[in-house]
């Protein structure tokens, strides 16, 4: 018998000694009120039915013995008392099959309904008078309640079996569901860290050598060295990106911007790449767009990076109209409307159904000859849904394509900060920087970064030299990486804050997910920059815990 076969025989076993001393109490009851002419044998089943019922329920353990004791003596002695007492007691039969039917189980279920439902026909042999025709309608009744009562309580059994067992699986299921989520998150954080790391090496190395003297060959290449690393960084972006959409712990972001800078922004990256191509790049803004509007640059700057990187990976002349005009303005609102359109190869009316699907594209010729995950798409489509917005793809476009998302944004009275990004690119700063980090490329790039801002910098390999540098120097500020030997980011943090509360500590590391920023901020940290480091975020920092050059 399974596990959910005996917790269910044990549920209603539990509650078959309930109902038995109740029935012992109604039994009393009757014995006083009709005051039979052998009432010994009524009070010895009232007895047992009441000591068995209490000693069941009072010491579980014994319940089965109990309830075969309760049929050993109750069937015996039923048919003696209907015997003697006539047709009275035989009118509490019907009640009387539910017991054997909810106490015990197999042959003893059967042979106890069996007897105790026939016991009725032993009222002719009683010399208590009785009236035929009631007779013959009880002894029918009788039957058919415990034939019935038999059915609905195994049909019972097996339904809460059934729904146990289910209810298992689908336990099981969760479980395994919530290990393979934290395997999940796991593989990711880890991959995330181990791609980005290199990674805000390579990429950091080329801002480096690009601010030096080269030959324009030597440009040539590295800005195409450039622009493959960061295709595989959006490549990796995209796909944490889905991961947190799809666990709903994707942060949409809320402060003032500016949208036709951010349009210009957004665009501009694939400038050249557009020139490249002898393609057209236009960007045009609607006037009547509020210049301050609340929403989330950094998401919206992606969605159109997708869009945009699209169209000119799709499109091999002719141009690319990057658009967003004010739909619908209300008091303090505005609706706006972005549109990406290109001279492609156009979507094919077959493939328009799955165009926002997961690693869909066009078809298989198409992944092999112009590249990418088929993720784009769909990330574009689940942030504008997470900014409550509806986005689309134009079904009559003649030629090309055309993508159009909308967004809902509140106005508001303070400066855009993507405004304020671009007056402060590369501003020099007055301050001492510490920046703990264990890979020497990411050294490199750190400490020629924050340079050119005019900073002075020291370098710490761990979290431990870290600490002891604090104690031989004062600093502005610290960069701190999260994963290093010896002594991590976090517990360097903690150590930290329990000397000096106030100096501000912010983590610069490939750990990205939202439960390992959590937690650096949880150790004390102020802020958290991500590796690739990006120089608008940098500035951000550097503007926020920093004071500005004069020079």
């Amino acid at each position: 018998m399974s596990s959910n076969a005996l917790k269910v025989e044990q549920q209603l076993r539990n509650i078959g000694f309930k109902v038995l001393i109740g029935f012992a109490v109604l039994i009393s009851v009757v014995i006083v009120v009709t005051k039979p002419s052998n009432p010994l044998i009524a009070w010895v089943i009232t007895g047992s039915c009441f000591l068995l019922g209490t000693t069941a329920l009072l010491r579980p353990i014994y319940n089965a013995w109990c309830a075969k004791i309760w049929v050993l003596i109750s069937i015996p002695l039923l048919p003696i008392l209907i015997f003697y007492n006539g047709i009275i007691p035989a009118t509490l039969i019907s009640l009387a099959t539910i017991f054997p039917v909810i106490l015990v189980r197999g042959y003893w279920r059967l042979v106890s309904v069996i007897v105790i439902a026939s016991s009725t026909l032993l009222v002719p042999f009683s010399e208590v008078p009785y009236d035929n025709a009631i007779w013959l309608r009880l002894t029918l009744a009788n039957a058919i309640v415990a034939l019935i009562v038999l059915t609905l309580v195994n049909y019972l059994e097996k339904a809460l079996v059934t729904s146990l067992d289910k209810s298992d699986e689908l336990n099981a299921a969760l479980i395994s569901e919530q290990q393979a989520n934290k395997t999940q998150n796991k593989f990711l954080a880890t991959m995330s860290h181990e791609i980005r790391t290199p990674m805000n090496g390579i990429l950091g190395l080329l801002d480096v050598v690009m601010m030096t003297q080269l030959s324009a060959q030597q440009r040539t290449y590295l800005e195409k060295m450039k622009y493959s690393g960061n295709v595989l960084n959006r490549i990796l972006n995209d796909i944490l990106d889905l991961s947190k959409l799809e666990a709903g712990k994707l942060i949409i972001e809320n402060v003032p911007i500016n949208i036709p800078q951010l349009l210009m922004d957004s665009a501009a990256i694939f400038e050249a790449q557009a020139k490249d191509k002898g393609i057209e790049l236009t960007i045009k803004s609607s006037p009547q767009i509020k210049p301050s509007l609340i929403g989330d640059p950094t998401r919206i700057n992606q969605i159109l990076t997708n869009l945009v990187n699209n169209a000119i990976k799709f499109t091999t002349k002719g141009q690319i109209d990057v658009s967003v005009n004010a739909v619908q303005q209300t008091a303090n609102a505005q609706s706006l409307e972005f549109c990406v359109k290109d001279t492609g190869i156009g979507i094919s009316k077959d493939y328009l159904g799955n165009i926002f699907s997961e690693f869909s594209q066009a078809d298989d010729s198409t992944t092999r000859k112009f590249g990418g995950t088929g993720l784009g798409l769909q990330i574009a489509k689940n942030l504008v849904e997470q900014m409550h917005g509806k986005i689309w793809v134009d079904q009559e476009a003649q030629f090309g394509s055309a993508f159009y998302f909308t967004l809902i944004l509140q106005e508001s009275s303070e400066p855009p900060i993507n405004l304020k990004y671009a007056e402060q690119q590369r501003t020099q700063y007055i301050g001492k920087v510490l920046v703990a980090e264990d890979n020497e490329i990411n050294q490199i790039v750190a400490k020629e970064t924050l340079l050119s801002y005019g900073l002075e910098v020291d370098l710490a390999n761990d979290g431990q030299l870290c600490i002891k540098a604090l104690e031989n120097k004062d600093y502005d500020l610290i960069l701190m990486d999260l994963h290093m030997p010896n002594v991590d980011g976090f517990e360097a943090c903690t150590e930290i804050r329990k000397k000096d509360p106030n100096i501000p500590v912010v983590a610069l590391t490939a750990a990205v997910l939202k439960d390992e920023i959590q937690k650096a901020l949880d150790a004390g940290m102020n802020a958290h920059l991500s590796k690739p480091l990006d120089h608008v975020q940098l500035d951000f920092v550097l503007n926020k815990y920093l004071t500005k050059s004069d020079k």
